[in-house]
């Protein structure tokens, strides 16, 4: 095949990924726009990770989402309208703000959790687990490729996202989060 052809080809797959993944999103979009999914779901794997008693700083969050603390704080003011997270102060230090789901918030990162883990059940089912598992394979192997001939930044290549956490792409000023 010809560099220019694999090259389009690539493209447009990538192009019709993007856009089935934003139909699979609908699903969710009756009960809460893509962006609070996502910071929901961010905000969960946090908490859960960085969390004893259902709180994490403010200034956690952005360090383990990679992004400015401007774009948290606009996130964090979407779920707050919502009704799905709360900033609290910090009962040990006044000056430091935590971050908590409300109980509303909780209820929806379940119930949304719970009906995209059936969507990717039935797409693994219909493609087969163990090409399912190779084909993650080849993305962790095309995103370690990917980052190790982007331009480094800082000092170093951008780092893997942790387990579990899927880059999203973010407005100009900020970096790419997990």
């Amino acid at each position: 095949m010809e560099n220019s052809q694999v090259m389009s080809e690539l493209f447009q797959l990538l192009w019709q990924m993007y856009k089935t993944v934003q139909l699979s999103l609908q699903q969710v979009e009756s009960r809460c726009s893509k962006g609070q999914f996502f910071m929901l779901e961010r905000l969960g794997i946090i908490l859960d990770r960085h969390s004893t008693d259902g709180t994490v700083p403010v200034s956690t969050l952005a360090v383990q989402l990679r992004v400015l603390p401007a774009a948290v704080s606009r996130s964090l003011r979407q779920l707050e309208d919502a009704g799905l997270a709360e900033r609290v102060p910090d009962p040990a230090d006044h000056r430091r703000i935590l971050v908590r789901l409300t109980p509303a918030g909780q209820a929806l990162r379940r119930s949304v959790e719970d009906d995209m883990r059936e969507y990717i059940h039935r797409v693994v089912q219909r493609m087969g687990e163990a090409e399912f598992i190779a084909l993650l394979d080849s993305w962790r192997a095309w995103d370690e490729a990917m980052r190790a001939e982007l331009p480094v930044q800082g000092g170093a290549p951008p780092a893997p996202c942790p387990h579990g956490q899927i880059p999203q792409p973010q407005k100009k000023e900020e970096t790419a989060s997990c």
